[in-house]
């Protein structure tokens, strides 16, 4: 074993939830235990009657019986933006419909201008204080998408702010070239999407993926073959919004193709859940979404788990269809709108996040040789988060093992 005084000790704790996909639903409780981190990653997690002497380790922290989680994954967020959108929430709540929003002008396309004049400081500064405060939430890694420039440079800004954010923050933070999230005002789509097309080389080093919103009026299945299959010559992973509002074909598509992850899918059928099992795609569920369009369809998330399908849960922080920066509030509107066991939605918010990213050997289970990015809880009993729902059960977030501090204020921009 490692020097231990190289070593850092949390000890006295008194319920640690690890997550993988070895067991179902996807989580082991050990109680009484302590975790070692040496170097910012996972060493050993021993039983407390184990831990030697305080003075053999470099720091002993005491969790004082409390529990410890995994870090959330928020695997699908558009946090990089300027602008916000609650005109546009009114509208909606006096009958609008998103896509109708989106068809007059709105939505995204009202972010885009917003974000367009933007400066990169500005939307650096903006988007820096919204991850500190989902940070302080529990989230410990991150994806965050483009998507709200829709022309080379603002889209390029958009992710040079996100290289930024992962290194000043020093985050996991995967990045998502998303220049098919819309048709720009007075564009043709098809010429759009062949400019999109064109541009993938000058996002590589810059974007770790591409993704594509496949819907009714935005872009067609046949549209996200043509962008992936070009992406994946490249050698960018593929993630794919679809299935959201209507049944396109985008799912089985993309999963066919080999995508990573699939996200949205309130209108995915059997055959596309057949098809990311086979396939190995991760389905990403938002229902923050759901709730705040005031949505009624939901995925056939059962279904997806009898199938063997991974499920993971994101924020989609956005300021159109989901502004929350919680996954505590997404974990608990899971296991209330889906029936999701307390279990289920704790691993599809952390390993499941992380294997959407194709990163669950890096983090998301609290797992040796892991980065230790985790939480620990202001109670004994993890499905507290669960049970009171509303509140912030996360007293600390830990970052390869150092405390974060989190924000004296929170983020409202």
């Amino acid at each position: 074993m490692a020097d231990k005084k190289d070593i850092l000790c949390f000890r006295n704790i008194g319920q640690l939830v690890q997550a993988d996909a070895s067991t179902q639903p996807g989580i082991r409780l050990r109680k009484n235990c302590a975790l070692l981190v040496k170097d910012g990653r996972i060493l050993k997690i021993l039983k407390e009657s184990d831990v030697q002497s305080t003075r053999s380790y470099a720091r002993v922290v005491d969790c004082q019986g409390r529990a410890v989680v995994p870090g959330f994954v928020d695997c699908h967020t558009h946090l990089i933006h300027a602008g916000e959108r609650k005109d546009e929430m009114v509208e909606r709540m006096s009958g609008a419909s998103y896509m109708e929003v989106l068809e007059n002008g709105g939505g995204i396309l009202s972010t885009v201008q917003a974000t367009r004049r933007a400066t990169e400081n500005e939307l650096y500064d903006t988007a820096r204080k919204r991850m500190k405060r989902m940070i302080a939430l529990g989230t410990t890694a991150f994806e965050i998408k483009s998507g709200y420039g829709l022309n080379l440079q603002s889209e390029m800004k958009i992710l040079t702010v996100g290289k930024k954010l992962r290194a000043s923050l020093k985050v996991p933070v995967t990045l998502t070239y998303l220049g098919a999230h819309a048709v720009p005002q007075g564009d043709d789509r098809e010429e759009y999407l062949e400019e999109v097309i064109e541009n993938l080389p000058r996002f590589l080093g810059l974007a770790d993926g591409v993704d594509i919103f496949c819907e009714r009026d935005v872009f067609t299945a046949a549209d996200l073959r043509r962008l992936f299959l070009q992406a994946k010559l490249l050698g960018f992973d593929l993630r794919a919004h679809v299935e959201e509002f209507s049944h396109q074909g985008g799912c089985l598509e993309a999963a066919r193709l080999g995508a990573l992850s699939c996200d949205h899918l309130e209108y995915a059928l059997p055959m596309d859940i057949k098809a990311m099992r086979a396939a190995g795609t991760t389905a990403v569920l938002m229902p923050g979404v759901t709730l705040f369009l005031g949505g009624e369809k939901h995925p056939l998330v059962h279904s997806m788990l009898d199938a063997g399908v991974t499920l993971a849960l994101a924020t989609d922080c956005n300021p159109g269809s989901s502004p929350t920066y919680n996954m505590q509030t997404v974990l608990t509107l899971a296991a209330s709108m889906y029936r999701l066991t307390p279990e289920q939605a704790l691993a599809a918010g952390t390993y499941g996040s992380a294997k959407a990213l194709g990163e669950e050997k890096e983090y998301g289970g609290l797992l040796p040789k892991q980065r230790a990015d985790f939480n620990v809880l202001k109670t004994s009993d993890y499905r507290d988060m669960f049970y009171y729902f509303g509140e912030n059960f996360v007293d600390a977030t830990y970052l390869a093992g150092k405390k974060f501090k989190p924000p004296r204020d929170p983020a409202t921009t």
